[in-house]
């Protein structure tokens, strides 16, 4: 069982991102305070991808420790901290930092 679980993860071909956005034009969207989350592209595309993983289960954030601030405040500053992931879509960045700031406990 456990070669069978192994083979498949290896088989699993890398996702495909249609996106034009790289991450590295996100950052440069997303430079200012982290405490500013004015509506603006970053704020918004930030929200978007923190409700798609809310919905999906891949996120578990608590009311009481999300917010807007909160949710936009931690993706910034993972983009400002992590430029090596800047090759990545940017969708994984924003995934990757959404799910360092709201765990689910169940992983």
């Amino acid at each position: 069982m456990m070669l069978f679980l192994l083979a498949m993860l290896a088989s699993k071909e890398a996702p495909v991102v249609v996106s034009s956005l790289t991450t590295t034009q996100l950052a440069e969207y997303c430079r200012g305070k982290d405490a500013e989350a004015a509506p603006n592209f970053c704020t918004g595309y930030i929200i978007g991808e923190f409700d798609a993983l809310s919905l999906s289960h891949e996120i578990c954030p608590s009311p009481t420790r999300a917010s807007t601030l909160k949710v936009v405040n931690a993706a910034r500053k993972y983009l400002r901290t992590h430029p090596a992931k800047w090759t990545s879509a940017p969708s994984f960045v924003v995934r990757d930092a959404l799910r360092a700031a709201f765990p689910c406990r169940h992983r």
